[in-house]
């Protein structure tokens, strides 16, 4: 699934979430895009600012490398960051803390975990993330084990639940790239695998 879109008549070295196409006419509508040539913005956006980089809700621009190399590679780096960081907003994370929470609150998060209707789990370094409806809920399971819970019985319950259960080996190297710009949030990984494969 594609992120954003990035129009350009010369080659742009972003990852393969981004469209990358010659014309706006190839562009995958409703989502960020980024025009880059000032010269092509002059001729099809007259009322231009040149120092805003926005020309309207969603549609950006910047400079073409041979116009403004410093500017080029500025903006393409952040757009292609804002993109990530806009496509995470509306995530809500909830680390689930058995010594602070409350019996009753524990109790009230695996109700709502058990009633998401697709569930995305991932096992990461004793941290099961386990994603549905927006929300990620983060478990540690070396937490568990020192509280005497018997975490095996914990994680085959998560199994039991999850539509899809990824595990470190088969799947962190293919989502290695995009974690790391989220800021290395290993959590969004069930997140971003399901924009992949909804």
């Amino acid at each position: 699934m594609k992120i954003a879109n990035i129009v350009s008549t010369t080659n742009i070295n972003v990852s393969n979430d981004f469209n990358v196409v010659k014309s706006l006419g190839e562009i995958i509508q409703g989502l960020p895009t980024l025009i880059i040539g000032w010269d092509f913005v002059k001729k099809n956006y007259p009322d231009y600012d040149i120092l805003t980089k926005k020309l309207e809700e969603n549609l950006y621009w910047t400079f073409k490398k041979t116009e403004d190399r410093s500017k080029h590679e500025e903006d393409i780096y952040n757009f292609v960051e804002n993109t990530y960081r806009n496509l995470i907003n509306g995530i809500e994370y909830v680390y689930v803390d058995p010594i602070l929470f409350s019996r009753r609150k524990i109790k009230k998060i695996i109700t709502k975990i058990k009633g998401l209707k697709e569930i995305i789990s991932y096992e990461h370094k004793g941290m099961i993330y386990i994603y549905g409806e927006k929300l990620i809920f983060g478990v540690d399971l070396s937490i568990l084990e020192y509280m005497g819970f018997n975490t095996c019985k914990v994680k085959n319950k998560i199994i039991t639940i999850s539509n899809i259960f990824l595990t470190y080996d088969t799947i962190f190297i293919e989502y290695k790239k995009k974690v790391e710009n989220l800021d290395n949030q290993i959590r969004f990984l069930p997140y971003l695998y399901s924009i992949d494969n909804g």
